[in-house]
């Protein structure tokens, strides 16, 4: 691949990964601070029961495409014939499924709305995301980034225009519906001017076959991080899911950060798998380096600032979200510790042995909640999260060490622990300032001595000074 397609992937899906999130966290910020706890939880309701009937339409599908895909072009226009066939038969079944089932689940009728237009949102979305996954196999991502950064602006435009508007929660699902409608109607375009779909239904049982590992580890990867969601939806009132809703979405919009950089260098990753291993090493102990001082740094600085942060952002009125906030926080820590340490194993065809691993997660994950949320609440399903993200870290680690390669990260540590104890310090001196003035202050201590005391963290940061040099 030439480094100049991967440095136009990356910087396409970068840029527009950074702009949608920050689009999307403002847009969730205002949404919780509009509605409230309590009907904030309901819209949460509705969304996470969606959600756990959406992640069973793709069996995998979508990602083999981007394994095969990105070895071999020619196979696409049949892989995503028969990819988008299989799920558009699949969503059908699953919507009237979903529908019949939120009547036993006893909510309310605004919940109940809800889910109707959230389901068809989710299984346009579904549809989508498998043009993506054609993007990310052609190393087109910019394309990717293009339209997903038009859906986030669309959402978010329509969403703030309901809540200026003063309309009810039910208008603000509407909203993302006709947002998603416009992006699938683009994307249909797009696809017409640029493919041919093939179709093979004797191919596509060979794709279930191939591509179940990857389905699998879907499923898995949704219970692990959202099956808590889904349990609080169905055993706690809508104002403690709402409190823990505010904690969680905050810190689930930072993983975009490990996402950018592994689904930028996956098809690179899959190749190196098969050329060679060394340099399948290399690139893997370096990606897990930047992730750990990002990781690291980000979760102490959430701990520490939470208070202050969670003031300013809901404008006090989420409270009880403060020591969620400080709980969930590492969670970001251990996500971006095993993100890369999962690709491993995805990249060198051991995807069942990711799906395992994160099936076992899945499992210690509802064992735990159904133990800890009817006595602790929002407080055990917090618990719960780091208990199994924890677990996964170590599988990953023990699984690459013994069965791929002797990877070495412990090395990488030391400075980036060092540093953020420092930042740490200085964030909690400085906690009385406004939290964004306490935190740059902390995160530029941190670059600078992460940048004196690590040599590869030099080279990264002559590297972006070069960079800005030539541009001014």
């Amino acid at each position: 691949m030439e480094l100049r397609l991967v440095l136009k992937n990356a910087v396409a899906l970068s840029v527009a990964s950074v702009l949608s999130k920050v689009i999307t966290a403002v847009v969730a910020i205002a949404v919780a601070r509009y509605l409230g706890p309590d009907t904030f939880g309901e819209y949460g309701k509705a969304l996470a029961f969606v959600s756990v009937f959406i992640i069973f339409t793709d069996f995998g599908l979508s990602n083999y495409m981007v394994q095969e895909g990105s070895r071999d072009e020619s196979v696409l226009p049949l892989f995503l014939g028969n990819t988008l066939l299989m799920k558009m038969f699949t969503l059908l079944a699953i919507y009237a499924l979903m529908l019949v089932l939120m009547h036993p689940a006893d909510f309310n009728q605004s919940i109940q709305s809800m889910i109707i237009v959230f389901g068809l949102a989710s299984s346009l979305n579904a549809l989508d995301s498998t043009v993506y996954n054609y993007f990310q196999a052609k190393q087109q991502m910019y394309y990717a980034a293009i339209y997903q950064f038009l859906s986030t602006f669309l959402i978010g435009a329509l969403t703030i225009l309901v809540v200026i508007m003063k309309e009810d929660v039910l208008m603000i699902t509407v909203a993302q519906l006709v947002a998603t409608v416009l992006i699938s109607l683009m994307l249909y375009v797009h696809l017409r001017r640029h493919i041919r779909l093939e179709f093979d239904l004797r191919r596509l049982i060979e794709m279930l076959k191939k591509g179940l590992p990857y389905g699998m580890a879907a499923i898995f990867l949704y219970v692990y991080f959202q099956i808590d969601m889904l349990m609080l939806t169905l055993m706690r009132s809508s104002f403690e899911v709402g409190i823990y809703k505010a904690a969680y979405g905050l810190i689930s919009v930072l993983l975009f950060i490990p996402g950018i950089l592994t689904s930028v260098l996956y098809p690179i990753l899959y190749q190196l798998g098969v050329e060679s291993k060394e340099k399948h090493q290399g690139t893997i102990e370096k990606i897990f380096k930047v992730l750990s001082a990002v990781g690291i740094s980000g979760s102490v600085l959430l701990f520490v600032l939470a208070n202050p942060l969670l003031t300013w952002i809901y404008n006090n009125r989420f409270p009880q979200s403060i020591p969620i906030m400080m709980l969930l926080s590492w969670f970001f820590a251990l996500e971006c510790l095993s993100f890369s340490l999962g690709d491993v194993l995805t990249t060198t065809n051991r995807q069942w042995t990711r799906a395992k691993i994160q099936g076992g997660a899945s499992l210690i994950n509802i064992l735990i909640n159904l133990y800890a949320i009817p006595r602790y609440g929002i407080y055990g399903a917090s618990v719960a999260t780091l208990i199994t993200e924890l677990y996964v870290f170590v599988m990953y680690y023990g699984i690459v060490r013994h069965q791929v390669y002797k990877i070495q990260i412990w090395r990488q540590l030391p400075v980036i622990v060092f540093a953020s104890m420092v930042m740490a310090l200085t964030a909690y001196i400085l906690r009385h300032l406004h939290p964004l003035a306490s935190a740059s202050i902390a995160g530029i201590l941190y670059l600078i001595i992460l940048i004196s005391l690590d040599k590869d963290f030099q080279r990264i940061g002559g590297y972006v000074l070069r960079q800005k040099t030539r541009l001014f």
